[in-house]
């Protein structure tokens, strides 16, 4: 596997081959008021993100002004979009723009570490795309922290189902004991279809050469012949993704670990497999992460039947719940079993809004107060995550040592 050192040198050699970008200027440079924000990765979720920004651009909050990729065409199409904003085809270029603030980190998960780790050291604010990092990479996670503190500066990850309000006020319930000890966690990310990670490709004819840097695009992953599946379908290859643990199931845990206020676990089991679709990563995915003195949390997926389930936040004098389809069901219903207690019901206030999982990094840009989905959270919510694909790829149990803060193998 490549190091470091030696993906920057193959990096620099690769981009000096490649004529310079013609580079225009951005349609609005970023001033004390209005944030600039430049985009690593343009690709098919980025266009979501793109349409954010240019919406907060028209309330005057702020401007896209660079934007960065490894495939020249997607470049220049994201450029067209967002106003003829500079281009790059190297993020440290991009992080060296004086214009921007913000970056909005949407490339391959094996990309996401080092692209953070660089942009908060190039003291930029960071909105980067989940999984916060590829599923082998739990040491570069830690490291991200590390550096955004060091540096003071803001990660906010792409976990949506955070942009609510209502989960801090939830933890605190659970603190004061609404439930009792929280002993058992069900969730679940049912659908029927691969849809999400069998991108659409494009140029079939697409090749490396001067419009699509394949070195920049392999990072430290295995040097492998390129393929346009593995470019443009990245989502179905162990070495880019790591299928629904951390594509999906992610969203749903997210919440729950905030509630619940959780640190690292003790002990992970993952299983599961491609049963359907022909693809590298599981269609079909389980994970149990255990908690030191609980909870013990079961995580459940499948692309082969999409018939909801239910979270389930089981204590020992209570229990909370709600329905899988978030943006459809009322919200969250807390039900104590003590006598003369009351169910108390909590509506949605944002569940599912990536606009307002923006507004709310870009609110925390100005007053650095911590954003709804931190560094902190985002580390340790990766942990079992990681351990659940470890454990199903080599059929064992995954124990993690919170002293060393290391996995190993039993």
């Amino acid at each position: 596997m490549t190091n470091r050192r030696d993906f920057l040198k193959t990096a620099a050699v690769t981009a000096s081959a490649i004529p310079a970008l013609d580079i225009i200027p951005a349609s609005a440079a970023g001033s004390n008021e209005r944030i600039g924000v430049g985009f690593i990765g343009v690709g098919g979720r980025s266009g979501a993100h793109q349409g954010i920004v240019k919406d907060f651009q028209k309330e005057g909050i702020a401007d896209p002004v660079a934007a960065c990729d490894v495939y020249r065409p997607r470049l220049q199409a994201a450029s067209r979009n967002l106003g003829n904003c500079k281009m790059y085809d190297e993020h440290e270029a991009l992080l060296a723009d004086p214009n921007v603030d913000v970056v909005c980190i949407a490339t391959p998960d094996r990309l996401h570490a080092q692209m953070a780790i660089d942009a908060v050291n190039a003291g930029k604010d960071v909105y980067c795309e989940k999984p916060l990092t590829h599923w082998d990479q739990f040491e570069v996670a830690k490291k991200i922290e590390q550096a955004a503190a060091k540096n003071n500066r803001l990660v906010q990850v792409g976990t949506q189902y955070m942009a609510d309000e209502n989960f801090p006020k939830i933890a605190q319930m659970v603190q004061e004991g609404i439930i009792g000890k929280p002993v058992h966690v069900q969730l679940s990310y049912f659908r029927r279809g691969d849809w999400g990670e069998r991108m659409p490709i494009p140029d079939p004819n697409a090749k490396p050469g001067p419009d699509l840097n394949w070195e920049r695009f392999l990072g430290d992953a295995p040097k492998v012949p390129f393929s346009v599946s593995r470019f443009f379908q990245w989502r179905l290859w162990w070495d880019y993704a790591g299928g629904p643990s951390t594509d999906l199931l992610v969203h749903v845990f997210t919440p729950v670990f905030c509630m619940l206020s959780l640190d690292f676990p003790t002990r992970v089991f993952g299983g599961g497999g491609t049963f359907q679709y022909n693809r590298e990563v599981p269609d079909q995915c389980n994970i149990i992460a255990d908690y030191e003195d609980g909870p013990s949390v079961v995580m459940c997926n499948s692309l082969s039947n999409h018939v909801a389930s239910e979270t389930k936040i089981r204590g020992t004098d209570g229990i909370i719940i709600w329905d899988e389809l978030t943006r459809k069901s009322e919200g969250i219903r807390i039900v104590p079993f003590g006598k003369g207690k009351e169910e108390i019901r909590i509506p949605w206030n944002g569940m599912g809004n990536t606009a307002k999982l923006w507004k709310n990094l870009l609110d925390c840009v100005k007053t650095r107060e911590k954003p709804f989905s931190d560094i902190e959270t985002a580390v340790r919510v990766q942990a079992p995550l990681s351990m659940g694909v470890i454990s199903h790829r080599e059929n064992k149990v995954v124990l993690f040592d919170k002293e060393t803060q290391t996995m190993s193998l039993s």
